[in-house]
């Protein structure tokens, strides 16, 4: 029997994730129990993915510092995840943009 797989390709990224439909499938399991929404359990399995791809750690192992969690840690974690290996500019799970003071803003030197 040939091993199934399950394959992503996102244009802004040009990169390719091919995973097992076995693990795929316990992966997205788990979202769907914490999610109140199927595109949002995919949302976060795919990632889920991708951060154990960029991480080079097993998707599994991954999984499990996820168990035990409510949704709204999840969603913290991944947001976590997500803004370590995201360009600088981009922060997944902040919505308020802190505006600096201008006066000491200048004085700054980065």
């Amino acid at each position: 029997m040939a091993d199934r797989t399950q394959t992503y390709f996102k244009n802004f990224d040009d990169a390719e994730l091919v995973v097992n439909q076995a693990t795929y499938e316990v992966v997205l399991s788990f979202f769907r129990g914490l999610t109140t929404s199927d595109k949002t359990a995919k949302a976060y399995a795919e990632n889920l993915f991708k951060i154990a791809q960029s991480t080079e750690e097993d998707v599994l192992t991954l999984l499990q510092e996820f168990e035990g969690s409510d949704s709204l840690k999840v969603t913290l974690m991944m947001a976590y995840y997500l803004n370590s290996f995201s360009d600088k500019t981009v922060m997944y799970g902040i919505t308020d943009v802190v505006a600096p003071n201008n006066v000491v803003a200048r004085n700054i030197v980065q």
